[in-house]
């Protein structure tokens, strides 16, 4: 006589799209506007494989990937400009500093001459990358992380997902300790070049000590900002040791 044997169930493949977290729910609440102007929900079109969570600082990554796949169906263009900085050239002293400006372009149609996401269809963002803010797989092709992130915070900044999601290019940097806020790009940073450039340029210590005595005064007369103090400060510390343990 035989045995009855149960059929078994088929098993449900699993689903690779992202589940609600109660933690942050960024990446399941976040949209944006497709080139059509319909509204897309982040957790439909995100796999599990193209984002994760970094729980120490709770931010949402994206890899370069998903936001490129973001950026297509937004409607923006595969080709975008990309000027490199006048004022920040790469050498050892500054850790192989690359500075790009981005500038994407939306061709999402909207009303006065926009596009459907913003008032303007064109956007540059700057990015930087040097040998300490770069993972190790990125230390090859420093000029390319630069312009990765510089595209990938332009994107997420023109569909207003910026302040909650970011690139995985930008990841290594929340990992490390935070750094004065004076990045190249921005205003406060170009206000002191002179004063960056004579802390990397000096020729030996005593030329060193000679500007960081310049500096001094201009804190005194308050010519600078509590950032570029911090940023200055440190750059110059760093450069001190070096120069002092080469003397």
């Amino acid at each position: 006589m035989k045995k009855e044997t149960k059929e078994r169930p088929i098993a449900k493949e699993k689903s690779t799209k992202i589940k609600k977290d109660s933690v942050n729910e960024s990446i399941t609440k976040g949209k944006f506007f497709d080139k059509a102007g319909k509204e897309v929900f982040l957790k439909d079109i995100i796999t599990k494989d193209e984002c994760w969570l970094l729980k120490k600082e709770n931010k949402w990554i994206l890899t370069h990937n998903a936001i490129k796949k973001i950026a297509v169906l937004a409607g923006i263009s595969k080709n975008f400009d990309v000027d490199e900085s006048q004022t920040i050239t790469p050498d050892y002293r500054n850790e192989l500093e690359h500075v790009v400006r981005v500038t994407i372009h939306c061709n999402a149609k909207g009303k006065n001459g926009g596009c459907v996401h913003s008032d303007e269809k064109d956007l540059t963002m700057t990015g930087e990358s040097n040998r300490i803010n770069t993972p190790n797989r990125g230390r090859g092709y420093l000029r390319k992380m630069a312009e990765k992130r510089a595209f990938d915070i332009a994107v997420l900044e023109h569909l207003d997902l910026y302040s909650s999601i970011f690139s995985e290019e930008e990841a290594a940097d929340f990992e490390k300790t935070k750094e004065p806020e004076v990045t190249p790009g921005t205003k406060e940073f170009e206000e002191v070049t002179t004063e960056i450039n004579a802390i990397l340029n000096a020729e030996d210590l005593a030329v060193l000590k000679k500007v960081g005595r310049k500096i001094k005064k201009g804190v005194e007369i308050n010519k600078y900002t509590k950032e570029q103090i911090k940023y200055l400060k440190s750059l110059y510390e760093k450069e001190y040791g070096k120069r002092n343990a080469e003397f």
